[in-house]
């Protein structure tokens, strides 16, 4: 059995299961302990993937073979900082590896901003994937149009939801309450808008492509923002820039598609950025200042033309990044949303008896790359911590130096996870679905019932 260090991850998506992966796999013989503030483990991959991208989803099933390492334990519906203070798992353990994300979804920063059915991505996405946080949000389908705010992959999987049918979203896990309002949805005419033009935009080819070929759906787009003069062009047919000229392909394509019978309008539209959300007892438009683009083809800056434009909507969906949230007792770069670290480091030197601080994952490096690039991230990190311990930097404690963790008697182990994710699976399979998920945590710890709580966390082993 296990007699090496002991490790906290405190998060379990993504970058947690791949910073537990690499650490076990350590010779020092690590043990880890993984904490999660739901009942459901995966982070992202549950709450973030759209529900149409079930094929990403697999990635869970690494994150299961994970978890059944011996020496892996997960405990559920515990939240550091409100169960749990940071300092009692800093005196508990070896090392703490801070891994919970970026959950904050950042608002447009114009008047009107705060109006109803004025969304963040976030807590919109949330709500859609059945999120604790965001099942009891309401936002309402009733106009023709929908704005979202942004150019990136998580404004376009936005807007294929909002363009999607229903008999496209009763085969997914979209959570009950989003099929069901979206089931009545009027909205016709989604307008995806960005402040820069089409070679600055952050979509990827795979994510472009498949909203651009949506069925029953008109793509527009002012013919204007595709042109490109002699230097643009040639920047655009760098090697480097591969990506960006199949954009701009995939776009002109679209542009140039024959118009046929469709029911609805996605409008992508370049070069405006939000002044203020309009309405007064709700969103009535958004008004845009258009941009035109100055520099060199490689620097071009976004300046404001002096053109201003309304669109009329019921819906604002603001997608222009996520941020990471303070932790009390760790520093935090509030401009960048993250914790500051070297390679996920985040302290010098420690008291004794105190284990030191890594991170891992967007709340290490910001919120960006794809779900594989945490496994790289959180590489570096196991090696900075694994090359700490090798130094002397920090000591394993002894049994008699761990404090012993006083735990909830609700918390949720993974045997408790996996009766939940059968439960949903089996009513979803009912449904011809991959899963109903709950949203409810009540009926989530109900369902997990019977799960052994000793109410201390002590040593494994």
């Amino acid at each position: 059995m296990s007699t090496g260090p002991e490790i906290a991850i405190v998060g379990s998506g993504p970058s947690g299961f791949f910073a537990a992966e690499a650490i076990l796999k350590s010779d020092a013989r690590p043990r880890v302990h993984m904490f999660e503030r739901l009942p459901t483990p995966f982070g992202l991959v549950r709450s973030g993937v759209a529900p149409d991208h079930q094929q990403i989803k697999q990635v869970a099933k690494v994150f299961d073979k994970i978890s059944k390492h011996v020496d892996f334990s997960f405990f559920g519906n515990v939240e550091i900082g409100r169960d749990i203070t940071l300092a009692a798992l800093r005196a508990r353990y070896d090392a703490v590896v801070l891994a919970y994300g970026a959950s904050w979804g950042a608002p447009l920063a114009v008047p009107g901003a705060n109006l109803p059915q004025s969304l963040t991505a976030t807590a919109f996405i949330g709500w859609y994937n059945g999120h604790p946080d965001f099942a009891g949000l309401t936002p309402s389908f009733d106009h023709e149009t929908a704005i979202v705010v942004g150019h990136g992959n998580v404004a376009i999987d936005i807007a294929r939801i909002l363009l999607s049918g229903h008999a496209r979203l009763a085969k997914t896990d979209i959570a009950d309450h989003a099929l069901e309002a979206l089931r009545h949805s009027r909205i016709r005419n989604v307008r995806l808008v960005g402040r820069r033009g089409p070679a600055q935009a952050a979509f990827t080819s795979a994510e472009l492509r498949e909203l651009l070929a949506m069925p029953d759906v008109r793509v527009v787009i002012d013919p204007a923002a595709l042109q490109f003069d002699a230097a643009e062009s040639a920047f655009l047919d760098l090697p480097a820039n591969a990506v960006v000229k199949r954009n701009v392909a995939l776009l002109q394509d679209a542009l140039a598609r024959p118009a046929g019978d469709t029911s609805k309008d996605l409008h992508v539209d370049f070069l405006a950025s939000p002044l203020a959300i309009e309405g007064s007892a709700r969103v009535d438009a958004v008004r845009f200042a258009r941009n035109r683009l100055q520099g060199p083809p490689g620097g071009k800056t976004c300046v404001p033309s002096g053109d201003e434009f309304s669109i009329p909507a019921g819906l604002s969906i603001a997608s222009i990044g996520f941020r990471g949230r303070p932790l009390d007792g760790v520093p935090f770069d509030g401009r960048r949303g993250i914790v500051p670290n070297f390679e996920g480091r985040v302290d010098g030197k420690v008291a004794v008896g105190v284990a030191p601080l890594y991170v891992a994952g967007w709340i290490k490096r910001g919120a960006n790359g794809v779900i594989g690039t945490n496994r790289a991230d959180a590489a570096e990190t196991a090696r900075s911590l694994m090359a700490d311990l090798q130094a002397g930097l920090w000591p394993v404690k002894t049994d008699a130096e761990r404090v012993a963790l006083s735990m909830k008697q609700d918390r949720i182990d993974f045997a408790g996870w996996k009766l939940i994710d059968e439960a949903e699976c089996r009513a979803g399979c009912e449904a011809g679905r991959p899963r109903r998920k709950m949203v409810d945590i009540k009926a989530m710890l109900e369902t997990a019932g019977g799960t052994d709580f000793t109410g201390k966390l002590v040593t494994t082993g």
